[in-house]
């Protein structure tokens, strides 16, 4: 009979993390991934010898992934990740807290009658980078060593904690949507578009102008976001955990505590976590094996929660293959850059053009058409590897990740029309024109490959709600996870008390170190339930 202490479904960052702390308790861990290869959307594939990141194109420590990587033991080497923003032909480089005020003054020169908007608006992003200086002051407690020595204790932890209330509330009072906001500091839609055009749909102000403090701590580990996999990988298997691929979970008995996969494999489970796509998670839990009807309830009604709510937006990137060197690109874009060719933004492009009475239309040219002027008024975000590592990249040659956010309907009518590798063509050829014509000079003249990820292509290899990168978008009404950071412990339960929850479904705003985080706290959980469950048995046995 297969039996373990805990399995682990899913194998990106939040499931690797469980992994990592339940494998270090020496409990039996299994890590499933339906996948040939683990790491989910993080880490990097290699193709003409070029190693180029999957999903993360860099790494947000956010006083959470340093701290765990130094627990867990590993050590990776991380290198600067300066980001760039550019409009039009002016460019600014974020290194330090300074350069919030440089960014006010690009703004002002590419929309001088809008200054006094700007300044508020700059003001806006100051108080919002004093509040996450605070919820970031310190390394994240959970991922210290315990317990905690008193003087750390006394002079940072407690103090730390009291400013973490107070600026936890400031935040909860700015959770309206950032276009919103913005026009309560500005009729000017072009400016707001430009600001926030790269954020994903409805994010909230506080979470969106966050993001400036974000892009300081943006970090790159040496040989590919791919390293962080590899690491995490050895150390399980070290700790005694078992990792199997092309094992896809496809129903959960919850009252035998057993899982199926397609193989037709059963295996026994006293814990899991469930770091996969909650839709996924909800549509393989055997409902006619439940014998509670109150539990039969709570998942059915979960389940009803989460069915008809959106995905947060989705991403379509071109790889492109060039035969200029990376030192071509160390001013144009550096190795991480936001370019935005047009200062008008995205202001008179919606998806209601191509739409009529909600449905996509069916015409062809007019569907290209609009996909031209929707490329040519984007924020593309261009990453360069061989830029922080050259050795990711053959001599003389570079690999460019070029992404835009992309509504992941819109790409399966594609599909439907049967367009769908016709569209991946055009697409790349605009793209390719867009940082030809008004960025990089004669790129379209050093192209040698391009590949094509669309967020159809994302679905697919994660199952992923309409092929989010985020979890849940902000659209929904009602919001249908946790949001609120002073609760996120609560976070990783879900109705069945044998089977917790990690990853970017679970808690939002996510990224990387919100997965890692939820990681750790299922995993911490599941320890916590086996300690409970030991000293039961424990005590039971004394009593006999």
């Amino acid at each position: 009979m297969n039996r373990v202490d805990a399995i682990v479904v899913g194998s990106g960052i939040a499931g690797l993390t469980a992994a990592a702390y339940l494998s270090k308790e020496k409990l039996n861990v299994l890590l499933l991934e339906k996948e040939a290869e683990i790491g989910g959307l993080l880490g990097a594939f290699t193709v003409d010898g070029h190693v180029l990141d999957k999903g993360a194109r860099g790494i947000i420590n956010s006083g959470i992934i340093f701290p765990m990587l130094k627990q867990l033991g590993i050590q990776i080497e991380f290198v600067p990740n300066p980001i760039k923003i550019t409009i039009g032909t002016k460019s600014l480089t974020l290194v330090d807290d300074s350069d919030i005020d440089t960014y006010g003054l690009l703004l002002k020169e590419i929309y001088p009658q809008n200054q006094p908007d700007i300044d508020a608006i700059v003001t806006d992003i100051k108080y919002v980078m004093k509040t996450m200086d605070v919820l970031y002051g310190v390394e994240n407690p959970l991922f210290l060593p315990k317990p905690y020595n008193m003087n750390y204790l006394s002079k940072t932890l407690l103090p730390w904690f009291f400013k973490f209330v107070i600026n936890i509330r400031k935040m909860s009072k700015r959770m309206d949507p950032i276009h919103d906001f913005l026009r309560t500091r500005t009729q000017n839609e072009s400016l707001i578009h430009i600001i926030t055009q790269h954020f994903f749909s409805s994010t909230p102000t506080f979470f969106a102008l966050s993001y400036f403090t974000l892009y300081l701590q943006y970090h790159y580990p040496k040989g590919s976001t791919q390293t962080i996999v590899d690491q995490l990988k050895s150390l399980i298997l070290v700790q005694g955990g078992k990792i199997e691929t092309n094992r896809k979970v496809v129903q959960i008995d919850v009252e035998q505590k057993l899982v199926r996969t397609e193989d037709g494999t059963e295996i026994f489970y006293d814990q899991m976590i469930w770091a996969a796509d909650t839709n996924v998670f909800y549509n393989t839990i055997d409902l006619k094996r439940i014998k509670s009807l109150s539990l039969t309830h709570k998942v059915k009604q979960s389940k009803r929660l989460y069915e008809d709510k959106i995905g947060a937006d989705s991403v379509l990137t071109v790889y492109m293959l060039v035969d200029l060197p990376p030192q071509h690109f160390e001013e144009i874009t550096g190795p991480h850059c936001f370019y935005t060719l047009h200062k008008e933004g995205l202001t008179k492009i919606s998806l209601n053009d191509i739409q009529n009475h909600g449905s996509f239309i069916d015409d062809k040219q007019m569907l290209f058409d609009w996909i031209c002027d929707y490329v040519k008024y984007n924020t593309l975000e261009v990453s360069i590897p061989a830029l922080r590592d050259p050795t990711l990249s053959p001599q003389g040659q570079t690999g460019l990740i070029v992404s835009l956010l992309f509504d992941y309907k819109l790409v399966k009518h594609f599909e439907q029309l049967g367009l769908y590798d016709e569209f991946k063509q055009h697409i790349t050829s605009l793209m390719i024109s867009q940082l030809s014509d008004g960025y990089i000079e004669s790129f379209d003249k050093h192209v040698l490959k391009t590949i094509v990820s669309t967020p159809l292509s994302i679905a697919r290899k994660t199952l992923n709600t309409q092929g989010s990168l985020t979890g849940w978008s902000f659209i929904n009404k009602p919001f249908p996870t946790e949001y609120r950071m002073i609760r996120v412990a609560k976070s990783v339960l879900t109705p069945v008390d044998s089977i917790k929850q990690a990853g970017q479904w679970t808690f939002n705003p996510a990224g990387v170190p919100v997965s890692i985080l939820t990681g750790k706290l299922a995993a911490d959980a599941v320890i916590s339930d086996f300690q409970k469950s030991y000293r039961k048995q424990k005590g039971g046995t004394e009593v006999e």
